[in-house]
């Protein structure tokens, strides 16, 4: 069974600009979930409450985990994609692990909230899924079966 992380993604800009390529961008402090995320965890990605929102934790996107790779945009060559490729305005520089991932669901729509009340970045459900307005292993269990992936957002 896979396990089920919550990934902030501050206003959600940066994270529609680069669903185009599947990819997300983590600092490599977070180690606990680094060493612990694996395929095909299932990852779901939350905006910061916004003027008009009725809770905290709107959540954007889910899709399952595949890969994850240290990001290497030297100044001369780049190995990994660079912020503009991506359309990251000032995330790379301080973001130095790219998450990847695939069947993306697009819930922008939706008006799920999560409801989660702290402002940490990354957190594993079972680890905080009493607080939360929703149970996330139900819900993706009805978003697989009768939502459409996506490509992009």
């Amino acid at each position: 069974m896979p396990n089920h992380f919550i990934l902030r993604v501050g206003d959600g800009v940066n994270f529609k600009n680069s669903s185009k390529h599947s990819t997300w961008a983590v600092k490599s402090r977070y180690i606990s979930f680094l060493e612990n995320v694996k395929e095909p965890d299932i990852l779901w990605f939350i905006e910061n409450k916004k003027t008009g929102d009725l809770f905290t934790g709107k959540i954007i996107a889910v899709a399952e985990f595949v890969s994850k790779n240290k990001r290497d945009t030297g100044p001369l060559l780049s190995l990994t994609p660079t912020d503009d490729e991506l359309g990251w305005d000032k995330l790379g520089k301080y973001y130095d692990v790219e998450i990847h991932y695939t069947n993306l669901y697009n819930l922008t729509d939706c008006k799920l909230f999560t409801g989660q009340k702290n402002q940490t970045t990354i957190c594993e459900y079972d680890k905080i899924k009493e607080g939360l307005l929703l149970n996330l292993i139900v819900e993706y269990e009805y978003i697989s079966k009768y939502s459409k992936i996506t490509k992009t957002m």
